[in-house]
């Protein structure tokens, strides 16, 4: 057993305290969250810890697999020019530099407190990885085409990819998911959507990354119909819809679809109400630092905290940022939104994530749950907050 103090505790579902203490399981259970002043018996050993003590971070959004791209997509050149560079650089690769950056960067995520990750994968390259690592992992197995003729054909190919993903998984955790709004048939939709009616699982999809997606739908006037046509010369062009991209796609699927939009750069308070009013569990996720490394733009936060029911966090790739660390996206917010408290921030890393995700035993201080927890050193104890200095050490493992 493990008593742990600090000079302010995180527990996230409720108010935090100052002083408090942890107590902790041999194997990482808390036991027990409580002011100092309350404790009716004695301590043989305290463990301190300057600044403070949170539950482990929840990475909602992220590509590993694309972790030897660091450093290799210009920044600030929008959408287009991202993916552009993505396909253009993508061939040379061989899978011993994929390897060894997914090994790097999944032990400096957890090195960083980051305890479970929603992954997008294409391909099988980061199972073995996976198979050994203390991080907990969501594979989001990514489907596309534009084709209605290939619909078939492309869900059979990652099917195969997820079967053998939660045979490989220790949690069994991997389900298909579109990756975008645009670039998927109306028959590839209808698949997705058959294929995950009534599952407990989420689909993640990248959500107005651009403002190209808007006009994607609304007139046809987009840089992503160029994409589509050079990609598919011999289908049919697409009939834009006249509405916004979640209103096109929202149909195919039920209701009670758990539902994670991802980026939502140029997302309006129409959008949101759109989502929010259709999907009864409905998560909004920012990748912030890669909004600024893609579009040199960030969403507007405040409209999603006044309309959007839950706000989680995503690192998105190392093609489009330069770290995998939640800290890093919790200090963007905190520049670019300083009216924002950070005990709200980090319930978006935390326990939103975890939710989103189906962890349950994870993203908050309660007892019975393992959710790992996280030393953040240097922090602003007046006006909680995180400074430049802050960093964040995983001090407990999360259960599996």
């Amino acid at each position: 057993m493990r008593f742990l103090t600090a000079d302010l505790i995180f527990p996230v579902y409720t108010s935090p305290l100052r002083g408090g203490i942890i107590v902790l399981s041999d194997d990482g259970e808390i036991l027990d969250v409580l002011d100092q002043g309350k404790l009716d018996y004695e301590i043989s050993s305290m463990e301190y810890f300057p600044g403070l003590l949170c539950p482990g971070f929840i990475n909602s959004h992220c590509h590993l697999e694309l972790s030897w791209c660091k450093g290799l997509v210009p920044e600030g050149n929008g959408l287009d020019n991202f993916l552009r560079s993505i396909d253009s650089i993508r061939k040379p690769v061989n899978e011993e530099q994929e390897l060894s950056a997914i090994l790097e960067w999944g032990k400096s995520m957890y090195e960083n407190g980051i305890v479970a990750v929603g992954d997008i994968s294409n391909r099988l390259v980061s199972a073995v990885f996976k198979q050994q690592s203390p991080i907990l992992f969501h594979n989001f197995i990514e489907v596309f085409s534009s084709d209605p003729l290939r619909a078939e054909k492309a869900f059979e190919r990652v099917s195969v990819v997820c079967d053998a993903f939660r045979k490989l998984s220790r949690n069994n955790r991997a389900s298909i998911t579109p990756h975008a709004t645009y670039s998927l048939s109306k028959e590839l939709f209808r698949l997705v959507a058959d294929n995950s009616a009534g599952k407990v699982f989420p689909l993640s999809i990248h959500h107005q990354e651009s403002d190209e997606e808007n006009r994607f739908f609304m007139d046809g006037s987009s840089t992503l119909s160029e994409r589509r046509k050079l990609f598919n010369p011999d289908i049919a062009p697409f009939s834009p819809t006249g509405k916004r991209p979640i209103e096109s796609i929202a149909g195919y699927f039920r209701r009670d679809q758990s539902m994670i939009l991802v980026h939502n750069t140029y997302s309006k308070v129409e959008d949101i109400k759109f989502a929010e009013n259709f999907f009864s569990n409905l998560s909004w996720c920012l990748c912030p630092n890669a909004n600024l490394y893609i579009e040199s733009r960030l969403p507007e936060i405040d409209l999603l905290r006044k309309y959007g029911s839950r706000i989680i966090l995503g690192t998105d790739s190392l093609a489009s940022n330069h770290s995998l660390s939640i800290l890093d996206e919790i200090h963007t917010i905190q520049q670019n939104f300083p009216g924002i408290p950070f005990c709200e921030i980090l319930g978006w890393a935390t326990l939103n994530g975890a939710e989103a995700l189906g962890f349950e035993q994870l993203g908050s201080l309660e007892a019975g749950k393992k959710p790992g927890i996280v030393h953040i050193d240097g922090i602003d104890q007046e006006n909680p907050k995180i400074l430049p200095s802050s960093k964040p050490t995983l001090i407990a493992k999360a259960g599996q």
